[in-house]
């Protein structure tokens, strides 16, 4: 049975279907078996793979009987990276699925389920924010993986995501286990205040609170979501895909290792 990791943040326009697409593309470069799974009502995800070109349908059509899940998971050429788009994006049906979480969170947690029964790892792009449909699929995790930029507004809605996994952790799933938090889009001159800011994160909180590895911002991204690629696919992506080779190692060690050692996960909100 694989884990279902769900990618996560409170506060828009900080990487985090970025961060799902590229962890997922190099994890499925490692020789894992990868399906990237769009629960975004906004379809970030499906827009950035360009999924929508195989077929229109995904989730929305399969909660609706309108499709099978054979129908609307598309492989990669190395079949080692699957992707499942949302489907429609309309505003009747962004509603639909809020709404379906929040009638029977067991709905999504048993397709999840299902699904990482024939992939080591299952990443899910979840909604900006908290709400009802994160915290279903926060029901279904193993894993939550957090995204934040190195912003005072960014950093400071951590908390409340913090106590929504000890919440559900609590409540529901004690299983669910924090990996991290990964900073993104990251001034690279050691002197900015956003390498300030985040030297001082880190000697207040415990060395698991986030991940050694950052994402440097670089526009190169910009080029790769336009082509609705991994970086490493784009021309002039060497060093931006090196952030999430880096990434990718750091994750694939925290889950192997840390986890085993029994050690804190660093996700308890009174930190703060």
């Amino acid at each position: 049975m694989g884990k279902i990791v769900t990618v996560a943040s409170q506060k828009g326009g900080v990487g985090k279907t970025t961060t799902a697409l590229n962890l997922a593309y190099n994890l499925s470069r490692h020789g894992d078996r990868v399906l990237l799974v769009d629960i975004d009502p906004q379809g970030g995800l499906s827009i950035a793979t360009n999924v929508k070109k195989k077929t229109d349908k995904g989730l929305m059509d399969y909660f609706s009987g309108r499709a099978r899940l054979t129908e609307i998971i598309g492989f990669s050429k190395a079949q080692k990276l699957a992707v499942l788009g949302v489907g429609s994006s309309s505003p009747q049906d962004a509603i639909r699925l809020e709404d379906l979480a929040l009638a029977n969170k067991g709905v999504i947690a048993a397709l999840l389920k299902q699904l990482a029964a024939y992939f080591e790892y299952v990443i899910v792009d979840s909604p900006t924010g908290i709400g009802g449909l994160l915290k279903s699929l926060l029901f279904a995790s193993d894993i939550v993986l957090l995204v934040v930029q190195s912003r005072s507004l960014a950093l400071k809605t951590l908390p409340a995501m913090l106590s929504l996994i000890s919440w559900v952790r609590e409540d529901e799933n004690p299983g669910l286990y924090h990996i991290g938090t990964v900073v993104t889009m990251l001034d690279k001159d050691p002197k900015s205040i956003e390498q300030q800011l985040l030297q001082e994160i880190r000697e207040g909180f415990p060395k698991e609170m986030f991940f050694t590895t950052t994402i440097d911002f670089d526009p190169v991204f910009e080029m790769a979501s336009l082509k609705a690629v991994p970086v490493a696919m784009v021309q002039n992506g060497i060093y931006a895909a090196k952030n999430y080779q880096d990434f990718a190692r750091e994750f694939k060690q925290r889950d192997v290792v840390v986890k085993q050692k029994g050690e804190k996960d660093g996700s308890d909100p009174e930190l703060f």
